[in-house]
């Protein structure tokens, strides 16, 4: 995973200029998403919200109780500071993005229409992202290690077939991950796994 900083921008004291934004070049849809998601959360929950939700739109109502949009001259400094929160969302989104990601939301104008044609682009519409959590769910029942695999081999590629399920939203208990992974290796291995079960160690995951 590569990770690069907000460019450009002007921080003040409450700003977390450590962090660094999730990178996204086209791989691991799943994994970019779900750090996302976290990230927005982290500088702000209302940066997330304007993601997910969509961003606000200032409106008046005319002396006909008619509910219209304001214009930028009419906006209030509350519609201000709302604004500023969907503008910098959309920003963070923005330059996370490669090239080839850019080109494809650089149309966008929220970052709402961009986090949702992203999930579009990588996880396909309603039925494909089914298709997708059914072949998973296939991968994970039937995972197994191979001849001649590593540990270390076996525990990441069960952690790709976990992360990509829950980037569907499936959701794992972490018993359950952990017994999974105990349940993996072949027979050179099961004095080892006996022996942890047998400890109830289940923070075992190496």
């Amino acid at each position: 995973m590569t990770y690069t900083s907000i460019n450009n921008q002007t921080r003040n004291h409450d700003d977390v200029s450590e962090f660094k934004v999730p990178f996204f070049s086209g791989d691991d849809f799943p994994y970019w998403k779900n750090h996302m998601e976290i990230y927005l959360k982290s500088i702000d929950f209302k940066n997330w919200l304007s993601a997910k939700n969509g961003p606000h739109i200032p409106m008046k109502m005319n002396n006909k109780n008619e509910l219209l949009v304001k214009t930028e001259d009419e906006w209030d400094e509350e519609d201000f500071k709302k604004m500023a929160i969907d503008n910098k969302a959309f920003n963070i989104l923005l330059v996370s993005l490669d090239k080839a990601e850019y080109n494809l939301v650089r149309r966008c104008t929220s970052a709402h229409e961009v986090w949702k044609l992203l999930i579009l682009t990588h996880e396909g519409t309603k039925q494909v992202k089914n298709t997708k959590l059914a072949l998973l769910n296939r991968d994970y029942e039937l995972f197994k290690m191979q001849p001649n695999e590593s540990i270390k081999n076996l525990y990441n590629q069960l952690l790709d077939i976990t992360n990509a399920l829950l980037g569907l939203s499936r959701v794992f208990r972490k018993d359950e991950l952990v017994r999974k992974f105990l349940g993996c290796p072949n027979d050179e291995w099961e004095p080892k796994v006996t022996a942890i079960e047998e400890s109830k160690d289940l923070s075992y995951d190496s």
